[in-house]
């Protein structure tokens, strides 16, 4: 196989190798990938490559070297995982595996090659949204002896007919979207500003009582709009800005990214039920199959151990409905 580093070649051709690949979601493009690099401030080199044969690109990677605080390389993304490699569907079951198992050695060649003490992975789950794609209905890094690290997400299947959808929705949920006595607007790539980004900003600031790096990346959330991968939502009461929802989008799938409300103009009504329910409706509206909401944690276990918030957080995503699917995680120590 012929690889071809990120660094090495425009967005616009990465992305079009992006594009080709079966099963690619917004993980894997260039927009993501430079919102990541300068996102991690303790990056050292951006080894991202795409895979070809016969000029046809097969699999993606996204790593990244970084020196944590122990003055250590790993391949990580701000101290947690990289994404694992992507597969194309075209090949058979077989040689799926046989290309995963290939390129998850030639990450752990450019590890040694800067000296890494772990690497740190996770797959992607919207690219197995459906739960058909085999080679990801399991951890493949376990095969290479990484340590399971593995969580769980919520996925909405957007395919349903709106009656459906709500169907699912919980009942203190559904009463909540009921009551909600907000406008909602959204803005694309046709109709968003900087302007809107500067409020998204204002109010993700307010909401956390500082500026975060979150809110100092929110340039790129406005070029993932521009450049038809993102969606920002915002919720009026009596003509002010409430409330405002990031969801990224790429092909058939969209992820939730960020959200962020004034709850003491609120007046006690709640809004992000209104507008995460305008939201799925929105996605669905816009062709959008397959909606994560977000990372499910149920207590503590082994490695992890989990706040209340976090785990309220969970709960409110889950009231949406759509179905829990496994997030596949691993570390891998490395001699020397």
């Amino acid at each position: 196989m012929e690889d071809i580093k990120f660094v090495d070649i425009s967005n616009m051709e990465w992305d079009g190798y992006i594009e080709k690949i079966e099963g690619s979601t917004f993980n894997y493009t260039a927009d993501k990938i430079n919102f990541d690099v300068e996102y991690a401030e303790n990056i050292i080199a951006n080894e991202s490559r795409i895979f070809l044969i016969d000029n046809q690109p097969v699999a993606a990677i996204v790593v990244y070297v970084e020196e944590n605080s122990k003055k250590e390389n790993t391949i990580s993304w701000a101290g947690n995982y990289c994404m694992a490699p992507l597969i194309s569907r075209e090949y058979s079951y077989k040689m799926q595996e046989k290309y995963m198992e290939k390129i998850l050695v030639y990450i752990e060649e450019l590890a040694k090659k800067y000296n890494c003490k772990e690497i740190l992975l996770k797959y992607d789950p919207l690219a197995n949204a459906s739960q058909d794609k085999k080679i990801y209905n399991y951890n493949c890094l376990l095969k290479q002896r990484y340590f399971d690290r593995s969580s769980l997400t919520q996925i909405i299947d957007l395919r349903q007919e709106e009656k459906e959808l709500f169907s699912e929705i919980r009942k203190g949920h559904k009463s909540d979207i009921k009551k909600g006595n907000y406008t909602i607007e959204f803005f694309d790539k046709e109709n968003i500003t900087e302007a809107i980004i500067k409020e998204y900003r204002r109010i993700y600031e307010c909401d956390a009582g500082m500026v975060t790096r979150n809110s100092e990346m929110a340039h790129h959330y406005l070029k993932f709009v521009q450049d038809g991968n993102g969606i920002v939502g915002i919720a009026k009461k009596n003509k002010e800005n409430v409330a405002v929802v990031i969801v990224t989008c790429y092909k058939d799938t969209a992820y939730y990214s960020s959200y962020a409300e004034l709850t003491e103009q609120l007046n006690g009504i709640p809004v992000g039920h209104m507008l995460q329910w305008n939201t799925i409706l929105m996605l669905k509206q816009r062709g959008i199959q397959f909606y994560e909401i977000g990372e499910q944690v149920f207590g503590k276990n082994h490695y992890n151990n989990p706040d209340r918030k976090l785990i309220n957080i969970s709960s409110f995503k889950r009231g949406f409905g759509g179905y829990t699917v496994p997030f596949f995680r691993g570390i891998k120590m490395l001699e020397g």
